[in-house]
């Protein structure tokens, strides 16, 4: 089992701008209560997350609308690390038009307090290959599938239009490329534009029947 999940605290960065984590204590043990309770304040897109539609389209359903199904199954990591962009011609050469699950490794090292703004998008034309041909869940290392500077969220858009969920923000330095079962399941969060998820890679056909 591989752990491909980034850690959550109060120092994991954010989008700029966007809410970091903050835990309140409400009541402590070491303050006399009977118990401790905290509260959590949070952008539902900080560390490893799942974009709902809502996120870049006005009509887009919100996160509650998410199903398992695409998140659990086969996955294939494709290592472009070094690449400007996630272009169709670099993204074939390497398997991932045809498979049905897409991780793709783009940074050297993860360092969760660290915002990293020169990642490689995605190519809208490379989504809409690995669309035509089968693809159910693109993820990445990056925290965006599309410039950060990007007013039209073309990458975004063809994966939703196709009704393809999108994990960003993994963590895939302890992955090798190649073949896996993913366990990626978005939290029940009902009507956000993004929830957190936990994911963990498994043996190809660890799953059995379920994939």
């Amino acid at each position: 089992m591989i752990d491909i999940t980034r850690p959550l605290s109060a120092t994991t960065a954010t989008w700029p701008g966007d809410t970091p984590l903050a835990i309140d204590w409400t009541l402590r043990l070491s303050g006399g209560d009977n118990v401790s309770l905290s509260r959590i304040t949070l952008s539902p897109h900080i560390g490893t997350h799942a974009d709902a539609p809502a996120h870049y389209d006005m009509e887009g359903p919100l996160s509650g609308a998410l199903g398992l199904a695409s998140f659990l199954g086969p996955a294939r990591i494709v290592d472009m690390r070094g690449h400007e962009a996630l272009t169709l011609a670099a993204l074939k050469e390497r398997g991932a038009i045809g498979s049905q699950r897409v991780l793709v490794r783009t940074l050297d090292v993860v360092r969760p307090e660290e915002f990293v703004s020169d990642f490689p998008p995605l190519a809208p034309e490379a989504a809409e290959a690995m669309a035509g041909a089968g693809l159910v869940l693109f993820g990445t290392d990056a925290p965006s599938v599309d410039p950060v500077d990007s007013a039209a969220m073309a990458a975004h858009r063809v994966l939703g239009a196709a009704a393809i969920p999108i994990l960003e923000n993994l963590d895939l330095s302890a992955a090798e490329p190649g073949d896996y079962d993913l366990v990626a399941l978005p939290m029940k969060l009902m009507d956000a534009e993004a929830t957190p998820v936990r994911a963990l890679l498994l043996p190809p056909g660890s799953l059995g029947p379920l994939s």
